[in-house]
């Protein structure tokens, strides 16, 4: 079995992205050989043959009209390829540079972000929010004061489960959003529970554009995009809509006809961090190799396993359902987390 591999995929309808590690120690990535000089092993190939086989089957199985794959182990992107069409009752096929929306993953660049500029010691895990934006208020002002970055990163700040998502997708802007959440009644401590956001994860934004005195998209393609070589990679409306070689949306409308193709939304590029960023699976690769260590000029290695590291529990089966017996799941800053009978899995999904 092929164990210390990662993998993203980027169906037309809903995202799924994650990384598995063994256990044990992971392998020393392979990153000096000539990639001509470099030959796939029988059991690599069997295994991404079967993989490709099964994949087909379960799109065609839930009749998705297309899809993208990436899938990085040992350092190098050792599967690629994109299936299906780009919108339902039209030829034109997904390929590697196909663009997607990737929805609440957009949630991991964010903490990604943050982390390299954690290393430069620009903002810090453990510091107040309030004390690098002075705008940030909560109901209770104790706790505005002991709310930090990590809190922020992992949704366990105390305020209730999607506060002002709604506003979110009314298009409001994060300055006309956050100076309210200090009317919004909290539900614990800090650090105690963990309540999913949008509006306040994206937060984090205005922190960082604070602290660079630069614009969150332009630090997005500046410190992550350019160096990564994520040439598909985008955060803007206006970016995706002009692009020749996007897919578009679809949802599911009935048993008759299906998933069908809807227009791309406005939604959250006033909040990036939640959910605007746009990109195709040959960027995700390269997405891929940095989250499991191997751009260390970018992010170390250190520095993302603080992200990887469990902050609050999860008590829902609805995260941890795909892996047979893993009841419990985590999450981290930016990533939920789970131990499947010793494997450490990494992941984020995105709607």
């Amino acid at each position: 079995m092929i164990r210390n591999f990662s993998i993203f995929l980027i169906p037309v309808v809903v995202f799924l992205f994650y990384l598995a590690f063994a256990k044990s120690e992971p392998e020393t990535p392979v990153a000096g050989p000539d990639p001509e000089e470099w030959v796939m092993d029988d059991d690599l190939a069997a295994y991404l043959d079967q993989f490709e086989q099964e994949f087909v089957q379960g799109l065609n199985a839930k009749r998705i009209p297309g899809a993208a794959v990436a899938i990085v182990k040992d350092g190098r992107v050792v599967f690629q390829k994109g299936f299906g069409v780009k919108e339902k009752g039209k030829n034109d096929p997904v390929n590697e540079d196909t663009v997607f929306r990737l929805g609440s993953v957009s949630k991991g660049f964010a903490s990604v972000l943050a982390g390299v500029l954690v290393e430069e010691g620009v903002v810090e895990w453990d510091h107040p929010v309030s004390g690098y934006l002075e705008e940030f208020r909560l109901n209770n002002p104790e706790q505005t004061g002991r709310v930090e970055i990590r809190h922020l990163l992992s949704h366990t700040s105390g305020l209730p489960r999607h506060a002002y998502t709604n506003l979110v997708e009314d298009g409001l802007t994060l300055d006309r959003i956050i100076p309210r959440f200090e009317q919004v009644p909290l539900i614990a401590k800090e650090g105690e529970q963990i309540a999913y956001q949008n509006a306040a994860y994206s937060v984090i934004e205005k922190v960082l554009e604070v602290r660079t005195k630069t614009d969150f998209n332009t630090l997005l393609g500046k410190r992550l995009f350019f160096p990564l070589e994520m040439s598909n990679a985008s955060a803007s409306y206006k970016s995706i809509r002009q692009s020749d070689n996007k897919a578009l949306p679809h949802v599911y409308h009935s048993r008759t006809r299906g998933r069908v193709p809807i227009s791309i939304s406005r939604k959250y590029y006033n909040a990036v961090s939640s959910g605007g960023i746009n990109a195709s699976a040959s960027d995700m690769g390269k997405w891929l190799l940095l989250l499991t260590g191997n751009v260390p000029d970018v992010i170390s290695k250190e520095t993302l396993d603080a992200m990887y590291t469990p902050v609050a529990n999860i008590n829902n089966r609805r995260f941890s359902r795909q892996w047979d017996g893993v009841n419990r799941s985590h999450y981290g800053m930016g990533w939920r987390v789970l131990d499947n009978h010793g494997q450490k899995i990494v992941y984020h999904g995105g709607y």
